[in-house]
């Protein structure tokens, strides 16, 4: 196994792991249990940093400049012998580009909850402002009645 054949496969399970960990963020999101996402993030952001790294890898082996580019490794990749490289490297493609679509549905997601929590806070601090409770009857009740002095309780 060459070394770029070597790299391509370390790109690939990087890659994996991130899409893996994405897949699990958007199952997470969907459930509408937040507690696992902040790990959940920490993870991704090594696996992200781990997958720039064999790109970076993989660039200075086919001595590509920095910053590598998809369509560089694809042209270094075709100008070798080996098919199975290039392949390899459209099999990262699509990994990639799930990758890609479904951290841009995870971030819609976690927009919308944002949205939806700041509704509810929103609402939250709204009530809390108002000096009022609800009585037996439905009605609003004034918890403290301004224009009477304590006299008169």
């Amino acid at each position: 196994m060459t070394d770029v054949a070597g790299q391509l496969d370390t790109l690939s399970e990087r890659l994996s792991a991130l899409h893996e960990t994405l897949v699990r963020e958007s199952e997470v999101l969907r459930s509408g249990n937040p507690d696992p996402l902040a790990e959940l993030a920490r993870h991704k952001d090594r696996l992200t940093q781990e997958v720039g790294r064999a790109l970076a890898d993989l660039g200075a082996l086919l001595e590509l400049q920095r910053p590598v580019r998809r369509q560089h490794i694809q042209t270094a990749l075709a100008a070798r012998p080996d098919p199975r490289l290039s392949k390899a490297w459209r099999d990262i493609l699509a990994v990639a580009d799930e990758a890609e679509r479904l951290n841009r549905l995870n971030g819609r997601l976690i927009e919308e909850q944002m949205r939806r929590n700041q509704s509810a806070l929103d609402i939250l601090q709204s009530a809390a402002q108002r000096r009022t409770l609800y009585g037996a009857d439905g009605h609003a009740v004034e918890l403290f009645t301004p224009n009477r002095s304590i006299d008169e309780a």
